[in-house]
Order: C-alpha cells, then sequence, then structure tokens
C-alpha cells in the first residue's frame, strides 16, 4: 500500500490538451477555411471553441476541481455535430465538415476522460 500525498496534484494530461488544440482550432477555423462571411457558422465556431479554451484552461489551472467538465464538453460536442443543421449553415461544407469533425473529437475526448476514475477535489 502506497501512501499518497494529500496535497499532490493531479495533472490533466493528452485528453485536457486535446481540448485546448480543438478550441484554439475551432476559434480560428472561420478564417482558416473561409468561412468567416457566414455569420451563424463563423458565430458559432468562435463562440464554441472559446467556451472550449477556457474549459480546458480551467481544467489545467485547477486539475482536481473541474474535473465535471468532461459533461459540459460532450454537450458542447454534441452541438458541433448538430449545429450546421439547427444553425442552418449545412450548405457550407467547409463550416459542416469542421462542425462534425470538431464535435465528434469534442466528443470523443470528453467520453475517454468519462471512463477516467474522479479524485476529491481538495
Amino acid at each position: 500500500m502506497t501512501a499518497r500525498t494529500p496535497n499532490r496534484r493531479r495533472r490533466p494530461g493528452a485528453v485536457t490538451t486535446l481540448l485546448f488544440i480543438t478550441g484554439l482550432w475551432l476559434a480560428i477555423s472561420p478564417w482558416v477555411l473561409g468561412f468567416s462571411w457566414d455569420q451563424p457558422a463563423w458565430s458559432n465556431a468562435v463562440v464554441i471553441g472559446v467556451a472550449l479554451v477556457i474549459l480546458a484552461a480551467l481544467r489545467f489551472a485547477y486539475p482536481r476541481r473541474f474535473e465535471g467538465i468532461r459533461w459540459t464538453v460532450l454537450i458542447l460536442g454534441a452541438w458541433m455535430i448538430a449545429s450546421p443543421y439547427v444553425a442552418n449553415y449545412a450548405d457550407i461544407s467547409a463550416a459542416t465538415i469542421n462542425a462534425i469533425i470538431v464535435g465528434a473529437l469534442t466528443i470523443f475526448g470528453a467520453l475517454v476522460a468519462a471512463t477516467r476514475p474522479a479524485t476529491r477535489p481538495t
């Protein structure tokens, strides 16, 4: 049996890094992929991208305190997949493909994080 140090911080890993990178990409993708002219497509990408970056930053700063964000991330990923059809920009192929891929990656990350055991907040 090993003794655990009570003040030992659990560092976020690859899933949080994926979340951060995915959020950054999503926030800049309207200009990189050329759909910044469509207000629903770019605003959705920027708002959700910034939200993912903020959630990842919180997870990096307070790893034990913000473990529950995985469920919020799962919802944001599902929204990204549905958003081209709900926000009516499915006719813009670059925005639609981007939203579906980012949504799938986000859902994958949230599900991977959900399979990990939670630690108690300090």
